[in-house]
């Protein structure tokens, strides 16, 4: 079954349900539960691929200290006696309420800085593949994380080319915010890794994910894997952040309601400040895997709230055919931390001398 598992591992689904993808998904939602309940949730809450096998937390979890990040390695092994199939390094990328999609995407905006863009540090000088300038802030962020000292690029090296491991694959996910870093951590690990001789297959799989970069980014990543599965909810706005916020005006005319004059007005500076930085994004072209989504019945009818239900894990669980976990308490009930550093960054940018005023001067 090991074998099968592999192969089924790099490739769409081809039955009726998605076993990865509901796998994956549900470790995102794992990743949204206190840290200290993580391991467990994983080693006893995960349901098994197959009869006889089991996961186990064996990294992290490890968040930073302004709850912004979370990372954490999952293994999984499909029988007694046997070695690995995958890891899964599961990222979390938001501290804002995962409920509150619009929050969460006002938090990505301050704090991924979406309208300063760079290339990856691992990419050629040069090059014309562009991600936001937070969204890599977030990867340094990782990079820097360890557990029992071990850091996250040493720990997944080790565990791939351990000679008892007989090869697994890696896979990386996220949801949200998490799975807009996924999508820069996953080309990180795979260059990283190649640079010590470890060239295990790697599969991305992000849902509900806004776009990390630019065009030529989007292509190099899909370049990258032969198999990249993005999964969005077609009633959701978050994965048509930041390449199509236009879509956001008449993504619910269907549901017979319309984008409050406030949001209207948000997404009109969004674009305009992106506009005079010159920064652009796109979602990946190919290994798309839409969800269909369905309007829900709300009374009365709210923008915000239809966005939360279509955003929610849970309703990515639904369309996938799959069952959900119950976490127990969230990262909510620790209540939050002061803002990090990016908010002010962000503000200082914004206020130096080439500001945003002095650029629609020159413009």
């Amino acid at each position: 079954m090991s074998q099968r598992l592999n192969e089924d591992l790099l490739q769409p689904a081809r039955g009726p349900t998605d076993i990865f993808g509901v796998a994956y998904l549900q470790l995102c939602q794992i990743s949204y539960a206190l840290p200290s309940a993580i391991p467990g949730l994983v080693n006893t809450k995960m349901p098994p691929l197959s009869a006889g096998g089991r996961w186990a937390c064996v990294w992290g979890p490890v968040e930073s200290d302004d709850l912004a990040n979370l990372v954490f390695v999952a293994a999984y092994y499909d029988g007694p006696n046997l070695p690995p199939t995958f890891a899964a390094v599961v990222t979390r990328g938001a501290d804002a309420d995962v409920d509150d999609v619009w929050g969460v995407l006002q938090q990505a905006f301050e704090d991924f800085y979406v309208i300063f863009q760079r290339s990856p540090p691992w990419l050629p000088f040069g090059s014309p593949a562009l991600v936001a300038d937070g969204t890599l802030f977030a990867l340094e962020t990782i990079q820097g994380f360890s557990s029992g000292g071990v850091s996250l690029l040493d720990f997944v090296a080790n565990f791939l080319q351990a000679p008892e491991n007989q090869n697994p694959l890696l896979v990386c996910t996220g949801h949200s915010l998490g799975g807009c870093v996924t999508s820069v951590l996953a080309p990180w690990l795979q260059s990283s890794l190649a640079l010590v001789g470890v060239s295990n297959p790697i599969v991305p799989a992000t849902f509900a994910a806004p776009a990390a970069g630019n065009a030529a980014f989007a292509d190099y990543y899909t370049s990258t894997f032969s198999y990249c599965p993005r999964y969005y909810n077609t009633l959701d706005i978050a994965p048509l952040t930041w390449g199509n916020l236009d879509a956001f005006s008449t993504l619910y005319d269907g549901c017979n309601i319309p984008i409050p004059d406030a949001a209207c007005l948000l997404l009109v500076a969004w674009a305009d400040a992106m506009w005079v930085e010159g920064a652009n994004y796109s979602q990946q072209q190919s290994n798309d895997a839409p969800l269909p989504g369905a309007c829900f019945e709300l009374y009365p009818a709210d923008w915000y709230t239809q966005a939360f239900m279509q955003h929610h894990t849970g309703t990515y669980m639904r369309l996938l055919g799959g069952a959900s976990i119950d976490i127990g308490p969230s990262m909510l009930a620790r209540g939050r931390r002061q803002r990090r550093i990016s908010r002010f960054r962000l503000q200082s940018q914004i206020r130096s001398s080439e500001n945003l005023l002095l650029k629609l001067t020159k413009r």
